[in-house]
């Protein structure tokens, strides 16, 4: 994917907005959808955590950890490819590994939660105010992820 240099507000992975393809339009949804599941699953480990009401957390620590030392793996053989220092490299690894991280963990945790009192949860709405609290986080992401090139501060900025 890139960014075709044109105005803000035409920036659309690409295309202008007028020439959404079905491809990018999959692309797109494909975000969207796994976005929101990834972070409404999270917002609901969360709250499964914090009220203790989600059970078995040390039996799936293992596979949480996994993830984690995959995620770094592949931002190791990724960030090779786009970057040159050792040291930024390293950094960018280790911040994408705990991010991963924690997505697994609260995400594994919430789908368990929901597993575990799935009657509760839908019957009490929290799912659909999570799920509503997840869009809007894909929402976010999605228009950092377009603006990028803006949101950086260079050095002399901060």
């Amino acid at each position: 994917m890139y960014v075709v240099d044109m105005p803000t507000n035409q920036r659309q992975w690409g295309v202008t907005q007028h020439q959404w393809s079905r491809n990018a339009l999959a692309r797109a949804s494909t975000f969207v959808v796994a976005s929101t599941l990834a972070l409404t699953a999270s917002f609901l480990g969360v709250v499964g955590l914090l009220t203790g009401d989600v059970t078995g957390l040390g039996s799936r620590l293992p596979v949480y950890v996994l993830v984690m030392a995959l995620a770094f793996v592949a931002a190791i053989i990724t960030f090779e490819q786009q970057y040159y220092d050792a040291v930024q490299i390293l950094a960018f690894s280790a911040i994408a590994s705990v991010l991963t991280f924690l997505l697994a963990t609260f995400g594994g945790e919430g789908v368990a939660f929901l597993a575990q009192n799935h009657q509760e949860i839908v019957a009490s709405h929290l799912l659909f105010y999570l799920l509503a609290a997840g869009l809007i986080g894909t929402g976010i992401g999605y228009w950092t992820l377009n603006h990028w090139s803006e949101l950086r501060w260079s050095g002399s900025q901060l």
